[in-house]
């Protein structure tokens, strides 16, 4: 019976990690980079850049949107490295010839928070950077952000 828990609780957190690396992995693919479908050039992958190049951004729309995007961009890194910590914790812990649950969950649940904290500033972001958008600028922001989550890898 306690390798049947054991077992059973493996598999429910080796699936909460793959969820979370999915869900990190969507959330960078949608803020940094985005399908050939929205590039005239293939080198650019920055949303910025992106939004910059295709939707006729205003000097009085720069002017509001750039220090959006600073914090964001300080606030991106620090949980990427809070990400990047978490990740190396839990990789030493599996690696270790007794893996410890508690410290396997502890771990998953250090990387999972960190991710989750990614996710939300980024649609934070997306939604204050729209708020300073024309409506017909919105609605191609919108649709970047659709196909960049839809669109398979």
């Amino acid at each position: 019976m306690r390798s049947r828990m054991r077992w059973l609780l493996g598999s429910v957190l080796i699936s909460c990690l793959l969820a979370g690396l999915t869900a990190w992995r969507v959330a960078d693919w949608t803020l940094h980079r985005h399908g050939e479908s929205h590039a005239n050039d293939p080198a650019e992958t920055d949303l910025h850049a992106w939004m910059h190049e295709h939707l006729d951004i205003t000097p009085e729309q720069h002017e509001k949107l750039d220090p959006i995007e600073k914090q964001f961009e300080e606030h991106r890194l620090a949980l990427k490295a809070q990400i990047s910590v978490a990740g190396v914790e839990l990789a030493q812990v599996i690696s270790a010839a007794n893996v410890d649950d508690v410290r396997m969950k502890a771990a998953l649940d250090r990387l999972n928070q960190g991710q989750a904290q990614l996710q939300r500033i980024t649609l934070d972001h997306f939604f204050a950077m729209k708020r300073h958008l024309r409506p017909a600028q919105a609605r191609k922001l919108v649709e970047w952000t659709h196909d960049s989550l839809t669109r398979e890898h």
